[in-house]
């Protein structure tokens, strides 16, 4: 358990308090990376700029499980702009309309289509909002609410699933991890799939989402919206300066969005990569790390391609216009390959200095190993509200958790579970989190009223799943977020009740208000 002392916890420390200064995590990033090699090299800022670039960018970006991670970056994000292009999201989720009646139907409505619209956070907002809106706008459901709805289901899912890019993602810092330590009989897609009944934050957030559609059991600022649509029809505070935002869609005259060119390259894509799977073994083995990546590289390329034949074939898209849409994609996935490369070096910069080496034995006098899920949960939690974003922690989260979490006997997966948890928290309800912004365009909602009334429903989800993480530290059992399921009901509940007693209190409509 070598360490460098104190000093090796500076590195992400740095890093931490940086994003939450400056709610920059590149810039973040980049200086407890540097600061790291500096010390490694002695204190001289020539050699540390020169070790920076060629002992850990470019080692980091050679390697090959990260070298087949980045170039599947390239291609979900090429994929995932092309479909939005076509229209076809927007013609498959426009058919739900047809059977909706009410308010709560509409509501209910508009979470299935965000639960449907699963392959990207993005995508979920800008799709599901130009759909539904109109639809929640006739029955008078605030555009709070609306925004909530589209922002809990743009996230919540997409963390759990495994071939799309967060899966990508959390697997490919998941593998970083797993490869200083081959004592562990497991790849990344284990630890990810096996941790998804533990992300106890997602679970409950997205039964609170169905429960208050169905139920109508809102609460604190955003039942006094809720009330002043239905009372005022004014689904907007007054003095609100509402986002806009729409998704491009290319279609030429007389040419209509079909569903058909998002559902059948998405069953492609999903047959393609599972029968990869079976191919190798799947369930019956585990799969090597380079077997799921193929698997997801081939499953999105064929996806791409049969999309491409339906948009040509049917005069949806031109053949150029598929490839700049594939491309615009692409370019848009840089910033994240950037994050990702740097994040791998703070790992690795963590990990010749002894960080999590120093942190155990600094701590082994009080830091009981069954607190972990729960601490790292919490600390993920004020750094991604700070920062606003949900990978930006798990960059910085996973190198330093993973190893305490094997090396202090910690249960693994609901640290890693709690690690995704903590950067969906902050990510949920954070003023400056990309897809909080997103959410309040798709809505067309006053941003800081979107924050406003989502806030108490994110700290509510989130205090329940900090109970359970607490738990499950001594108890490594997914069946608790069961009765976790009913203390959340039971809380929502009593808040709503709470919430009418105050606001029947009030006789002027101009008090409903925000």
């Amino acid at each position: 358990m070598e360490h460098l002392g104190f000093i090796s916890i500076l590195p992400p420390l740095i890093v931490i308090v940086l994003a939450i200064r400056t709610k920059h995590v590149l810039f973040s990033l980049f200086v407890g990376v540097f600061f790291g090699t500096l010390v490694l090299a002695n204190w001289n800022p020539v050699s540390a700029l020169g070790n920076l670039i060629k002992d850990y960018i470019y080692v980091q970006a050679a390697e090959d499980s990260n070298a087949q991670s980045l170039t599947n970056f390239f291609i979900i994000g090429g994929f995932v702009t092309f479909i939005e292009a076509t229209g076809g999201a927007s013609a498959f989720a426009n058919k739900i309309t047809k059977y909706v009646k009410s308010q709560k139907t509409a509501e209910t409505a508009t979470f299935i289509g965000g639960l449907i619209i699963w392959f990207s956070d993005s995508a979920n907002a800008l799709i599901c909002g130009p759909i539904f809106r109109p639809l929640t706008d006739s029955f008078k459901t605030s555009r709070e609410k609306l925004a909530y709805i589209l922002d809990s289901t743009s996230t919540l899912d997409a963390a759990m699933i495994p071939i799309i890019s967060w899966g990508v993602y959390i697997m490919g810092l998941i593998q970083k991890e797993l490869d200083k330590f081959p004592e562990i009989q497991m790849t990344s897609w284990d630890i990810f799939v096996k941790a998804v009944p533990f992300q106890f934050y997602s679970i409950l957030s997205l039964f609170m989402i169905g429960f208050v559609c169905i139920t109508q059991f809102d609460f604190g600022p955003m039942l006094k919206a809720q009330l002043r649509a239905k009372k005022t029809g004014n689904l907007l505070r007054q003095g609100a300066v509402p986002l806009s935002g729409e998704t491009v869609i290319i279609q030429h005259e007389g040419v209509e969005p079909q569903a058909k060119t998002v559902v059948i390259p998405l069953l492609v894509m999903v047959v393609t990569t599972f029968a990869v799977f079976i191919a190798n073994g799947f369930p019956k083995v585990s799969l090597p790390g380079i077997i799921i990546r193929q698997g997801i590289a081939l499953g999105f390329i064929l996806g791409a391609l049969v999309c491409t034949i339906i948009c040509v074939t049917q005069k949806i898209m031109t053949l150029k216009e598929c490839e700049e849409s594939i491309f615009t994609g692409m370019k848009n996935m840089m910033s994240l390959i950037v994050l990702m490369i740097f994040s791998w070096a703070l790992g690795s910069v963590c990990t010749t200095m002894g960080t999590a080496y120093y942190i155990i034995e600094a701590t082994e006098g009080f830091l009981n190993p069954e607190f972990l899920p729960v601490i790292i949960f919490i600390i993920g939690t004020v750094m991604s509200f700070a920062s606003g974003s949900s990978w930006g922690t798990f960059a910085v989260m996973m190198p330093i958790a993973f190893p305490m979490a094997v090396t202090m006997g910690s249960p693994l997966l609901v640290t890693v579970a709690s690690i995704i948890g903590g950067g969906l928290v902050g990510d949920h309800f954070s003023p400056v989190s990309d897809t909080n912004i997103l959410a309040s365009m798709a809505a067309g909602c006053d941003h800081m009223d979107h924050f406003r009334t989502q806030m108490p429903y994110a700290l509510v989800a989130a205090g329940v799943g900090a109970v359970l993480y607490l738990i499950s530290g001594f108890y490594q059992n997914p069946f608790i977020v069961v009765p976790g399921i009913v203390a959340l009901y039971i809380v929502i509940y009593m808040l709503h009740k709470n919430s009418m007693r105050k606001l029947n209190k009030i006789e002027s409509v101009e008090e409903l208000n925000l």
